[in-house]
């Protein structure tokens, strides 16, 4: 039996799977309210009468605007030495694949920037009060980040891309998020390297972000932690003092700076997980330089720089993550951007997905 080839109505979808119309509009705007069963039958018709919702109705409807706004950050740092390479390719790859996975769900992504001299809580009050969108993600979280305190005012629907870290209520469902684990990923190219043979694994993250008390207050102290205890597990007793981990800043001439600091102090160095591609390539190209060439480098993000150079790299499975910020928002099938109670509907609010592992 081949498809219908006209636009079907939804009274066509609702004969079809022999349900009412307002099941089948519950179906397609609030799945969540809909038995399985009923549901599978529903979307079968959908599918086989290559059903499109007509999502300008919707909207009048509704009064939303079926829309969602995520922050874009300039692709290029400014200043010299390479600064900040992978930054703006992996907020170029999420934009795209959420502007995918919106499609889908008939959604619009709207895109903003901020200015050097702009506030972004300005840009956010404004889309709240004009109602442009329905719901925002928010990207780059910081310490007892202002957005957060903001939208929860407002009670806009919205999730963050990063934990709020430092916030008190971090794992509330007053604050939904998606995260990349770093602290798994990095444990994961330090069993890599000690599987290979290497027993001197060092580490090189940002600016001294080192936790207190074991306790990360940001993504590079995260992922520290995750090299930190890995490798200390695996040599049987806890890594005391530095001599093994070094932090700069986000550089190519930072990592070939790290890279001179863990040879001084560990002449047995084999191999060195980067918290970032970009220090990774700083650290890969002042060994090289040195004549170390059996000393193995792993960076993060899987940039197209890892994959020039050839080294190690951490993929944060982007596609994933979008599809996962949508579920976050609309429920795993629904097409409408809302405020969910997470206690009572079946979505959670906190999503942490394991970066893929990349071996060169």
């Amino acid at each position: 039996m081949t498809k219908a080839k006209r636009n079907a109505s939804l009274v066509e979808v609702a004969a079809l799977a022999e349900v009412s119309i307002q099941t089948v509009s519950n179906v397609i705007n609030s799945p969540h309210v809909v038995k399985s069963l009923t549901k599978e039958k529903v979307l079968k018709a959908i599918d086989f009468l290559d059903y499109t919702p007509n999502l300008s109705a919707r909207r009048l409807r509704s009064k939303k605007s079926s829309s969602i706004a995520v922050r874009l950050d300039p692709n290029f740092t400014e200043g010299s030495n390479l600064m900040g390479l992978a930054p703006g390719f992996i907020q170029d790859e999420f934009v795209y694949y959420l502007v995918e996975a919106a499609n889908q769900r008939g959604i619009k992504v709207v895109v903003y920037t901020v200015g050097h001299e702009e506030s972004e809580l300005t840009i956010l009050k404004t889309f709240m009060q004009s109602q442009d969108v329905d719901g925002i993600i928010l990207t780059s979280t910081v310490e007892n980040d202002a957005r957060l305190n903001l939208l929860q005012s407002w009670s806009a629907p919205f999730l963050t891309f990063g934990r709020p870290w430092g916030a008190s209520d971090m794992y509330s469902t007053a604050n939904p998020w998606i995260d990349i684990d770093g602290h798994a990923g990095i444990a994961a190219a330090t069993d890599m390297f000690w599987k290979k043979g290497a027993k001197s694994i060092g580490f090189v993250g940002w600016g001294n972000q080192k936790p207190e008390a074991g306790t990360p207050r940001s993504t590079g102290e995260d992922r520290y932690l995750g090299w930190f205890e890995r490798f200390g597990a695996l040599r049987g007793n806890p890594i005391v003092g530095d001599k093994f981990a070094t932090f700069g800043a986000e550089s190519v001439e930072g990592g070939r700076r790290a890279a001179h600091e863990l040879l001084d102090r560990c002449k047995e160095l084999e191999a060195v997980v980067c918290v970032s591609d970009t220090l990774a390539l700083g650290c890969f190209l002042e060994f090289q330089k040195l004549g170390y060439h059996e000393i193995e480098v792993s960076g993060f993000d899987n940039s197209p720089i890892s994959k020039e150079f050839g080294f190690s790299s951490l993929d944060q499975n982007l596609s994933k993550v979008a599809q996962g910020a949508l579920g976050i928002l609309m429920g795993d099938t629904g097409n409408q951007i809302k405020k969910i109670n997470y206690n009572e509907e079946q979505t959670a609010a906190h999503l942490l997905l394991a970066p893929n592992l990349i071996s060169r």
